[in-house]
C-alpha cells in the first residue's frame, strides 16, 4: 500500500484550515510570489484565488489590488509589520505580515492577516458625531438648567431681569467679587443664592449677613469672632465670627451700606488678605470664601459724603449688577404672582385662585416694596380670603392703589388709563353704595350711565369670577 505523501497531506490540511478562518489570509515565498490565499480574499480584494496564486505581490500592487504592499516591506525588513491598506474598492484594511524563518534566520515564507475594517470605522466616525452632540446636547442643557426662568421664585420673563440672570449666570464660576445694588425687595438676596448655587463652592456655606440688622456695638464680634475673657460677657470658649464660618463658601454682605465706618477698614482687610484677626485675639486666621455685597443705598453718594469709604467701594464693586424695580418689568409680575399662588396653596394646602381682572389690577401696581411686597401680598390673600376665587374686593384690604399706580403705565394709551382709573372709581362706589341710585350720586353721573357702568365694570369682574 502507497502511502501519500505527506506534503500533500499538510496542503490539503491548510487549505481545510484557510477555508475556515474568516480572516483573509495570503502566504508568500521569499521572492514575494503567492502560494496560497484564504476564500475571503477574493472578496475583499476582488480578484480570484486561483488568479492571485503565483502572482508576484509586486504585481498585484502594480495592478491596484492593495497599496502598499505589506510582504515586500516584510521581505525588506525581515521584521513583522502591522498597518492600513487601502484596496482596489478604495475600502480601509488593516493588515499583519509576519515572516517565517528557517534555522538560519532567512526568510521562508511572509503570512499577512487582514481584516476589512471599512464598516467599522464609519461606525467610529459615527460614535464620535454621537458623542459630540451628546457632550453639546449637555451644555445645552446645562446652560438652559442655568438659565431656567424659574431659580427660587426669580422669574425671568422680562428682557431687564433676564439679562441680568445672563450676567449672574456667566460670572457665577468665578469667584470675583460681585456688587449687587437695586431697591429693597427686588431680590438681592435670591440673586446672591443662586449665584453661590452655580458657583464652584456650591458644596459649601452660604453665610447671609444683614449688616443694618445686627447692634453697632455686637457686630464687630458677631463679624470677626472673640477670644475668651475678650470683654465683659464673652463667653468662656470664645466664639467663631459669621466671616470665618463662610471658610470655602460665600459670605454675602447684605446692606453693606450699613456698615458701620470704624468698621469698614477692618472688612475691607479682610477682603483683600483673607486673614482676620478676633476680637482679643493675637494670631490671625485665614480664611478662604466668594465676596457677595448688596446696597439698597447709592455707594457711590456715600463714597462722596465721606460716608463710605472708596477703597472699600472699589474692591467690593469688581461686578456690579442692578436689578431693576417691579414697576419696571411689569412682565413678571403675573407669572411671579402665579408662582406665588402655586407655592401658598401647595405649603397650606389650599385650592385658591386668582381671576383674570384682579391679576389686571395687580399687574399695573406700582408695588413699591417691589417682589418681597408682592409675595407679602399673596401669602395674606391666599390666606385670609374666604373665597376659592379671590375677588376685587380682596386687593383694598392689602394694597391701596393710586392714580400714578395707572399713569406710570408706559404700555397703555392714556384712554386705556382713563379707562382703568374710572373702573376703579365705579367698583369701589358700588362696593359703598350697593345701588346704582347711590352710584350715580357719589359719581356725579346720571342713574342710567351708573347702570352702564356698574355692567361693564362690576358685572364683568362677578361674571369673570364665578
Amino acid at each position: 500500500m502507497v502511502k501519500a505523501p505527506t506534503s500533500i497531506k499538510l496542503t490539503e490540511e491548510i487549505d481545510s484550515i484557510l477555508d475556515a478562518i474568516y480572516a483573509d489570509i495570503l502566504i508568500a515565498d521569499a521572492q514575494g510570489v503567492v502560494l496560497k490565499v484564504s476564500p475571503t480574499f477574493e472578496q475583499v480584494y476582488g480578484i480570484r484565488k486561483e488568479d492571485a496564486i503565483g502572482l508576484n505581490v509586486l504585481e498585484l500592487e502594480a495592478a491596484g489590488y492593495f497599496k502598499p504592499s505589506i510582504t515586500s516591506i516584510v521581505l525588506n525588513t525581515k521584521e513583522r509589520v502591522t498597518m492600513r491598506q487601502k484596496n482596489n474598492k478604495n475600502r480601509d484594511i488593516v493588515v499583519t505580515a509576519t515572516p517565517v524563518k528557517d534555522s538560519a534566520g532567512n526568510i521562508k515564507f511572509v503570512i499577512s492577516f487582514s481584516r476589512d475594517i471599512t464598516d467599522f470605522l464609519h461606525l467610529q466616525e459615527q460614535y464620535s458625531q454621537l458623542e459630540n452632540k451628546i457632550v453639546r446636547y449637555e451644555k445645552e442643557l446645562e446652560k438652559l438648567r442655568s438659565q431656567s426662568l424659574e431659580t427660587d421664585g426669580m422669574i425671568a420673563k422680562s428682557t431687564a431681569i433676564q439679562k441680568v440672570l445672563d450676567i449672574a449666570n456667566r460670572i457665577a464660576p468665578f469667584d470675583a467679587n460681585v456688587l449687587l445694588t437695586g431697591e429693597s425687595g427686588v431680590g438681592k438676596t435670591m440673586l446672591a443664592k443662586m449665584i453661590h448655587k452655580k458657583s464652584k463652592r456650591t458644596c459649601g456655606p452660604f453665610i447671609d449677613i444683614n449688616c443694618g440688622a445686627i447692634p453697632e456695638n455686637l457686630l464687630e464680634s458677631e463679624l470677626f469672632g472673640y477670644e475668651s475673657g475678650s470683654f465683659t460677657g464673652a463667653g468662656k470658649n470664645g466664639k467663631l465670627g459669621l466671616i470665618e464660618l463662610a471658610q470655602n463658601g460665600t459670605l454675602f454682605l447684605d446692606e453693606i451700606a450699613e456698615l458701620p465706618f470704624n468698621l469698614q477698614a477692618k472688612v475691607l482687610k479682610v477682603i483683600q488678605e483673607k486673614k482676620l484677626l478676633r476680637v482679643g485675639g493675637t494670631e490671625e486666621i485665614h480664611v478662604d470664601f466668594r465676596l457677595i455685597a448688596a446696597s439698597n443705598k447709592n455707594l457711590e453718594e456715600m463714597m462722596t459724603a465721606k460716608l463710605f469709604r472708596e477703597d472699600l467701594y472699589y474692591r467690593l464693586n469688581v461686578i456690579s449688577i442692578l436689578i431693576p424695580p417691579l414697576r419696571q418689568r411689569r412682565e413678571d409680575i403675573i407669572p411671579m404672582i402665579l408662582y406665588f399662588v402655586h407655592q401658598f396653596n401647595e405649603h397650606y394646602d389650599l385650592h385658591k385662585t386668582i381671576p383674570g381682572q384682579v391679576l389686571d389690577e395687580l399687574e399695573h401696581y406700582s408695588w413699591p416694596g417691589n417682589v418681597r411686597q408682592l409675595e407679602n401680598v399673596i401669602e395674606r390673600m391666599i390666606l385670609t380670603s374666604e373665597e376659592a376665587i379671590i375677588g376685587q374686593s380682596a386687593l383694598s384690604d392689602f394694597i391701596k392703589f393710586k392714580t400714578e399706580d395707572i399713569a406710570l403705565q408706559s404700555n397703555r394709551s392714556m384712554t386705556e388709563s382713563l379707562e382703568m382709573l374710572e373702573g376703579q372709581m365705579v367698583r369701589k362706589a358700588y362696593q359703598e353704595c350697593g345701588t346704582t341710585i347711590g352710584v350715580a350720586a357719589l359719581l356725579g353721573i346720571s342713574q342710567p350711565t351708573a347702570v352702564r357702568k356698574i355692567q361693564k365694570y362690576v358685572k364683568k369682574v362677578a361674571d369673570a369670577t364665578r
